[in-house]
């Protein structure tokens, strides 16, 4: 691949900060606000500490593997088995996550729009999918120029309630509703909210300067996210913690801080505009995804682990997997049919398939037996987001954990079949 068609460090850290700021922070605003009340903000800290040394031992790992992947890191650490798992999992588990803010996107037209509403959701997030299938054919650079054009939507809602709540701040939000007990809830929902750090694992071979760059644009786009959502629902909640108890989810959110600010007869039509950029922002997030996704799967046949790998290795004219793209749309529309539209349910399996990826991942660093402490560390967080995961699904509904875990047996007994093939 030429330099010139190879992403900067910029268009990196672009990428990865606009697949995690997609719906997931919007979504958790009222429900992170109801569970944990004050202490809200500091779940976020709290996930973020809890995931800084599995985001430095990604970091690592780039810099080990230069133009790596999930595959890679299971590989040659571990086994081509456990690579090949790894990148399956994230593969199928992330595709649930651009589903999800496609969904999500298309509800809050269809609330703003009353045309749209007398539209199937389901056509509508298929017509959404199948236009993101023929986007993500067009090269590199392209992309990353849509997703400028994502990122500018996407702050709009953030700077607004994070300057708003500058100005309006209530320090008594603090002196009551301090829910301890909520903390334990609230964390899985803040899990799938910072999925999306590890964007340049899929696309390392495809920046410049990677054993450098990557490495970067992973730290820099993590603290950055953090920082963001923290102060946003910090001042999101002093702003409107009075206001709360009477939100029943995320559509009602911006409208309790825009009421406050007695903007009369705009009031309206200012909460329309916040809403679209929250949807064009989930929408953002969900092409970052469709982007940079497909490479996993192209590594995959690359290394004939897939049935027809031939057909899923063909590039177009502009060098992208065209099956693989074309594949991806195939498991949205499935997580669409499974999930019905369940938000719950698509944020458990992206976030089951991400961690299961991350730990395989850092297995293969403790194999390395480089910075010990680091690794262990590392670990030791995958196993609790993994109870977190787990625990999360028993609550409300077994049926898509068990169908995610057939997804990987599936690709599973693909992977040995195909093994066994080129013995």
């Amino acid at each position: 691949m030429s330099h010139s068609s190879k992403l900067s460090l910029s268009q990196a850290i672009l990428i990865n900060v606009n697949i995690m700021l997609g719906a997931g922070i919007f979504i958790n605003t009222i429900p992170l606000a109801k569970s944990a009340g004050a202490l809200s903000p500091l779940v976020y800290l709290l996930v973020g500490l809890l995931m800084l040394p599995l985001i430095l031992s990604v970091s690592k790992l780039l810099k080990y593997y230069p133009g790596g992947s999930f595959y890679t890191y299971g590989t040659s650490s571990l086994n081509s088995f456990w690579g090949f798992l790894s990148s399956w999992s994230y593969f199928t588990g992330k595709l649930a996550s651009s589903t999800l803010m496609i969904h999500f996107c298309i509800k809050i037209l269809q609330a703003l729009i009353p045309q749209l509403a007398f539209i199937n959701i389901f056509l509508l997030d298929a017509s959404v999918i199948i236009t993101f299938t023929l986007l993500n054919l067009l090269n590199l650079k392209t992309g990353s120029r849509i997703q400028y054009s994502f990122m500018f939507f996407k702050l709009i809602p953030i700077l607004f309630v994070i300057l708003t709540g500058i100005f309006i701040f209530n320090g008594t939000a603090f002196t009551t509703n301090l829910k301890w007990d909520g903390l334990t809830l609230a964390i899985p929902l803040v899990i799938y909210a910072f999925s999306g750090f590890e964007a340049c694992c899929s696309l390392s071979r495809h920046i410049e300067n990677p054993e450098k760059n990557a490495p970067i644009a992973v730290i820099v786009s993590f603290l950055i996210v953090v920082c963001l959502v923290t102060l946003y629902q910090l001042f999101f909640y002093t702003s409107t913690s009075e206001a709360i108890s009477n939100a029943v989810d995320y559509s009602q959110a911006l409208p309790l801080l825009v009421n406050k600010l007695n903007f009369n007869n705009l009031a309206i039509y200012i909460q329309n505009i916040f809403q679209i950029a929250i949807s064009l922002s989930a929408l953002g997030g969900a092409y970052g995804i469709l982007f940079s996704n497909n490479w996993n799967l192209f590594i995959l046949a690359e290394h004939k682990h897939v049935f027809f790998s031939d057909i899923f290795k063909t590039l177009n004219k502009n060098n992208i997997p065209i099956f693989c793209v074309i594949t991806e749309a195939i498991f949205c529309i499935f997580y669409l049919i499974l999930s019905k539209g369940n938000n719950i349910i698509l944020q458990q399996i992206a976030a089951f398939g991400c961690i299961l990826s991350y730990t395989i991942s850092v297995l293969s660093l403790v194999a390395l037996k480089s910075d010990k402490l680091l690794s262990f560390l590392a670990l030791g967080s995958c196993l609790i987001l993994i109870v977190f995961s787990i625990r999360s699904f028993l609550n409300t509904d077994y049926l898509p954990f068990f169908v995610f875990l057939a997804i990987l047996g599936t690709g599973a007994v693909m992977f040995f079949i195909n093994r066994k093939r080129s013995l």
